[in-house]
């Protein structure tokens, strides 16, 4: 019987000396590149393989550390509470922090930039915002179910985080222009966080 891949992901900075025994294929990177990443773990052989990687020279603009001591590393909302997002059991940052369109859900995976206060090991949290960010023109509603909903069969949306036109709900096969974040979710990698109908532009 097939052993499962370990589901528990592992958040990794491969700027550390720690990323010898970690595999990835990004085409892309050379030899060198200071990359972050999202691991997960192989119980039976405890191999790590990097299923997220983000060249630290391909980075948001703005987003690149801003003062001596500060990093940037990957991190998960594991929960929210009216006030806070946590990416960790006892690390938490305040809602305020985000502004626009996007509200961070469970599963979301954030750039944060933080530093470590000397002689401990808690994290100063500094700025945080969604590790991709992209707009799609014209795709299609192909799943509804309830408040949750899946767009072109591959980025999940629930009404409970989503921006939308003030009484609009959307509807199966509605054609829409959408804002994706990366998130992990039962099946998906990618979430829907605002959803504008092609026909209101119209």
């Amino acid at each position: 019987m097939a052993v499962p891949k370990q589901e528990r992901l592992i958040l990794f900075d491969f700027d550390d000396e720690e990323d010898d025994d970690i595999n990835f294929t990004e085409n892309a990177l050379s030899e060198g590149t200071n990359v972050l990443a999202i691991v997960e773990e192989n119980p039976r052989n405890h191999i790590f393989k990097a299923i997220k990687v983000k060249a630290m020279n391909n980075l948001p603009e703005g987003s690149e550390p801003s003062k001596l001591g500060r990093r940037l590393c990957i991190k998960c909302v594991t929960s929210i509470t009216e006030d806070n997002i946590y990416i960790s059991k006892d690390t938490f940052f305040p809602l305020c922090m985000f502004s626009g369109g996007f509200s961070p859900f469970n599963g979301d995976l954030l750039l944060v930039e933080y530093s470590m206060n000397p002689g401990t090991s808690n994290m100063n949290m500094h700025s945080a915002s969604p590790l991709n960010s992209q707009n799609m023109e014209e795709v299609c509603v192909t799943c509804i179910d309830g408040r949750n909903g899946v767009v072109e069969a591959t980025m999940f949306f629930t009404l409970d985080s989503l921006h939308t036109l003030p009484g609009y709900t959307s509807g199966l096969y509605d054609i829409v222009n959408t804002t994706v974040v990366d998130s992990i979710q039962s099946h998906y990698t990618r979430r829907v966080v605002s959803m504008t109908p092609v026909d209101s532009l119209y």
